[in-house]
């Protein structure tokens, strides 16, 4: 997994985090020595802590580890895995309230190193134990992490400052979370890198631990219209913020398939995160991005996010599927309806029985349930609007393909985003409405 030039990796993050076990695995898959770290050397030799030092004497020590640091890293040459990195310095100096005795510490060049990659465990993933170097108290060292996080996300551009997740807790997961990385980093995104991620159907708490991780690390955002501010709250501060798509504009509208701004940031060699509502492949047009990306010699690569289907249907109680029910479920667009170019073949819909799901179906709600009665389905067939899924200004209005489009007009509701469940599986509904009760807290 060598690259043609020496690999400058650092691992940091609090104490207790698992640093020193990752960097011995990392340093040993990639045949590179590592950079102990300095601080817990200076515990072992004095026996004394950095806190049990007069506030003078604690910025000496830094200063001369810092020192040590430094040397030990421009010494390797050919590359080293770093337990602990420089910004870990000034969030020393923070932690120990000697800033104001270190400024160099601060110094631009100082805060981001030279590191070509720089991976940041999360604070709280293992049990925290008390060995006799670090400090006893947890709470200090979360403290830590927060400063050191904080100095980070400042100082180390995005495209060398990477979390590894909350999720990747066994040392495998997280030496393989790096290597997956380090490949990305050290060849594709020469030429940028394009990430089509999904954005979920609403709720922040229903992003991907790998969306979640994108969208803290690029150093691109490109979003559509749609998604909200709680998702959009999950950007880290370095980031672009470029707002790409529109409301009621599908591609063929816009002339593109691909935002001329994420290509011509990609083509700049940066990391753009492509932020599309629901699933990028599910009527989100992600295909034909990815095509334009292909066709551009782009690398790029499809992070799934939770289709709005799914996560509308089970914040509104509506199971797609169920053994007394129904046993499949169709995803189609009811935006065409009146189109020439429909792939949707109504009459096979009209006559199946199970659940169907209509996305873009509320600018045409009326016509998209009269098609379905055309087709061969009951008007009595249960249907329900689902509109601002996921969110605590979730409406859903229950009817049948004959009374629906009625009471929603009578709700003021109509009007995207908003989904439609048709199937007898909407019967549940009134027995299954958890999200409801949760936020009335009943």
């Amino acid at each position: 997994m060598r690259a043609d030039r020496p690999l400058r990796i650092a691992i940091t993050g609090a104490a207790g985090v698992g640093k020193t076990t990752l960097v011995n695995a990392l340093a040993s898959r990639l045949g590179l020595p590592i950079v102990s770290e300095e601080t817990r050397e200076f515990v072992l030799r004095t026996g004394k802590r950095l806190a049990e030092l007069p506030v003078p004497e604690r910025a000496q020590a830094l200063r001369e580890l810092w020192a040590v640091r430094r040397q030990r890293e421009e010494e390797r040459r050919e590359g080293f895995v770093a337990d602990n990195c420089a910004t870990d310095f000034a969030a020393y100096a923070l932690q120990h309230g000697c800033a104001e005795l270190v400024p160099e510490f601060f110094e631009t060049p100082a805060l981001g190193g030279h590191y070509d990659a720089l991976f940041v465990l999360p604070w709280g993933v293992i049990p925290y134990e008390r060995d006799g170097v670090r400090s006893d108290s947890p709470m200090d060292e979360m403290r830590y992490q927060l400063v050191l996080e904080s100095l980070l996300r400042r100082s180390v551009s995005a495209a060398r400052l990477h979390f590894v997740p909350d999720a990747c807790a066994s040392l495998e997961e997280r030496v393989r979370f790096c290597e997956e990385t380090l490949g990305r980093g050290r060849g594709e995104r020469r030429g940028g890198f394009v990430s089509l991620v999904g954005a979920g159907p609403g709720d922040p708490g229903l992003l991907t631990v790998r969306a979640r991780a994108l969208l803290r690390q690029a150093e691109v955002v490109a979003y559509d219209a749609l998604i909200p501010s709680a998702v959009l709250a999950e950007i880290g501060p370095q980031a672009e913020r470029i707002l790409v798509g529109h409301r009621n504009q599908g591609s063929t509208q816009a002339g593109y398939r691909l935002h001329p701004a994420v290509l011509e940031r990609a083509r700049a060699g940066r990391h753009v995160v492509r932020l599309k509502q629901g699933d990028p492949f599910i009527f989100g047009r992600g295909g034909e991005e990815a095509e334009e990306l292909l066709e551009a010699g782009i690398a790029y690569e499809v992070v799934p996010g939770i289709s709005a289907a799914l996560g509308a249907a089970a914040y509104a109680g509506i199971p797609l599927t169920h053994r007394q029910h129904a046993s499949d479920v169709s995803f189609v667009t009811g935006h065409d309806i009146e189109g020439p170019r429909s792939h949707t073949c109504w009459e096979k819909l009209g006559a199946a029985g199970g659940t169907l799901v209509l996305f873009m179906a509320t600018r045409k709600l009326e016509a998209n349930l009269a098609r379905l009665v055309e087709c061969g389905r009951s008007p009595q067939t249960p249907a329900a609007y689902i509109a601002a899924a996921t969110s605590p200004e979730q409406v859903v209005v229950v009817g049948t393909l004959e009374t629906l489009a009625e009471r929603v007009r009578e709700r003021n509701v109509l009007g995207p985003p908003a989904l439609v469940v048709v199937g007898e599986v909407v019967r549940l509904r009134e027995r299954l409405s958890w999200f409801e009760r949760q936020e009335r807290g009943t």
